[in-house]
């Protein structure tokens, strides 16, 4: 195992270079295959702890991933030095899974472009995230502790393809003053045949806005509470062979305090050809600060994702197009590994 997973840290550090103008980040509820309500895949355990306990692919001790993403706005790339590098994120993830706890390191590397062309702030972001679930027959409880801090490089030249690394990991960072977070979250998972619903609280407590104490309060749960609901096909047919075509959708809503709420509807389609092989096909639309019994396509996105995997391996494909201008797109590309 360790010699596969030392494999597996190579190659997304070989992958970087010829990668790194692919793209987003900067929004988890755009990713089509991501809801709290869904269970079953290791990966659904991001989206809410209480998923933990109910795996039932992507089994493993071990998980690695890469995921680069940027968020181009083709009405900003006339003349430019480096057009494709605007708000790009690139994030590399370590989990370590037990049955009802794992560990997760995150560490990502965030570009964004400042108004002088080709002048950026570069940020880099630490997380260490402990998740921890129990579960009963269908009903699960899970917990989330995560902190972390930013460092950053202020109003650095990057007009060239060496001075992206150059900056990235051979420049001495600063402390990025009021960069300090820490969130303690819960959530709850409900499942019974083809229906599943979940709700996820992310900062139940956090810090304060200036960092120096505890916080708890209705505004921050209210920004952080995510419910959704699932209709999702088993994973075996009644004949106990594997299903090939398994469809799953779900409906979501975020952020119950504030100028409106996030609001996002999802479709996948996954064919299974064998126990460890499969490929996905995923379709959404999001809408932020959403009104009751309106359509603000302004604030829209439309998600479109295909993932494919095998042997423990998997590849995500993406792009998000903004409703109200589509000039701006975000693609997504990104790699795992467990085992």
């Amino acid at each position: 195992m360790l010699r596969k997973a030392a494999f597996c840290v190579i190659l997304i550090f070989l992958s970087l270079p010829a990668l790194f103008a692919s793209v987003y980040s900067e929004a988890s509820y755009l990713d089509p295959m991501s809801a709290v309500s869904y269970y079953g895949s290791f990966y659904d355990v991001f989206s809410n702890p209480a998923a933990l306990p109910c795996i039932e692919t992507d089994t493993g001790n071990l998980s690695l991933s890469a995921m680069l993403s940027d968020d181009w706005d083709f009405g900003e790339m006339g003349g430019e030095s480096m057009p494709l590098l605007q708000q790009q994120d690139w994030d590399i993830r370590a989990s370590f899974i037990a049955r009802n706890i794992s560990l997760s390191a995150f560490f990502g590397t965030d570009f964004r472009r400042i108004a002088q062309d080709p002048v950026y702030d570069i940020y880099s972001t630490l997380k260490i995230q402990l998740d921890v679930a129990y579960a009963f027959p269908h009903i699960s409880f899970g917990a989330r502790i995560s902190g972390g801090n930013s460092m950053i490089r202020s109003e650095r030249t990057v007009d060239s393809f060496p001075d992206i690394f150059a900056n990235a990991w051979f420049s001495p960072f600063k402390r990025d003053a009021g960069s300090e977070f820490f969130n303690l979250g819960v959530g709850a998972l409900a499942y019974y045949s083809v229906f599943s619903a979940g709700v996820y609280i992310g900062e139940l407590m956090t810090l304060s806005e200036d960092g120096g104490d505890i916080y708890m309060g209705w505004d921050a749960i209210g920004r952080s509470t995510t419910i959704s609901l699932a209709l999702s096909a088993p994973r075996f047919l009644a004949s106990d062979d594997l299903r090939f075509v398994r469809p799953r959708a779900s409906f979501s809503m975020s952020g119950f305090s504030g100028s409106g709420s996030t609001v996002s509807w999802q479709a996948e389609v996954r064919l299974q050809f064998l126990p460890d092989a499969d490929l996905s096909f995923a379709l959404s639309y999001t809408e932020t600060e959403h009104k009751a019994f309106s359509y603000r396509p302004e604030n829209g996105y439309v998600s479109f994702f295909v993932r494919g995997g095998a042997a423990g391996f998997s590849g995500t494909l993406g792009i998000i197009i903004s409703t109200d201008d589509a000039r701006r797109i975000s693609p997504v590309v990104g790699f795992s590994y467990i085992s």
